[in-house]
């Protein structure tokens, strides 16, 4: 029982672990919304049929996803390494300062992070933000698919960078500018390159 206590509590979310998985979780949204969008309407531009959309932005949204998780779990793992040795440290300098008081310790074992939180969250947020411009693709006529998929990034964009910004000092209308327009110079990038690609192979 004793056992059982100490796993929970060690398996126990904490405010800075909350921290970091909500900025993973916020960051995994974005990047699944942009990317996907990206792909698809590259793809869309490309003049491709309506399955091989699908199926692109099936392989970017898991793809993309491990790739998220992934990185987080690496990015996180490396913090976390260095959380340990800097407490190994303070304990160390603690033992020398004990009878002073002169040392506090600025941090504390409930602060380490854990990578497995931050790459499940990274990996589930990017699933569902790339279902938006995926299911907004597939879902639309041929004549609304670029439109319609535009819109809904640019909406997902809006939402993600409110919920994401909603605490800090800075102005959300700024923080919706930067993410909407982050999203659209990578659409429009990979449109161009779709539409060029499609004009080679048409030729």
């Amino acid at each position: 029982m004793l056992e059982i206590q100490r796993f929970m509590t060690s398996k126990k979310l904490h405010f800075w672990d909350n921290l970091n998985i909500i900025r993973a979780g916020i960051l995994g949204a974005n990047d699944g919304i942009i990317s996907v969008s990206g792909i698809v309407l590259g793809a869309a531009a490309a003049d491709l049929s309506s399955y091989t959309l699908f199926i692109s932005g099936i392989s970017g949204m898991l793809a993309g996803a491990c790739s998220m998780a992934g990185g987080e779990f690496i990015s996180v793992s490396a913090q976390k390494e260095v959380q340990l040795n800097r407490l190994s440290l303070q304990a160390a300098i603690d033992a020398d300062y004990k009878i002073s008081g002169a040392y506090q310790t600025k941090i504390h074992a409930i602060d380490i992070l854990n990578p497995f939180h931050a790459a499940t969250a990274s990996f589930f947020s990017f699933l569902c933000g790339a279902l938006i411009p995926l299911l907004a693709i597939s879902l639309s006529s041929s004549a609304w698919r670029v439109t319609n998929t535009a819109l809904a990034m640019i909406v997902a964009l809006s939402i993600n960078a409110i919920i994401g910004y909603n605490q800090a000092e800075t102005p959300i209308y700024k923080a919706v500018l930067r993410n909407v327009a982050v999203g659209i110079f990578t659409t429009v990038v990979t449109y161009l390159i779709g539409t060029l690609l499609g004009v080679a192979v048409a030729g």
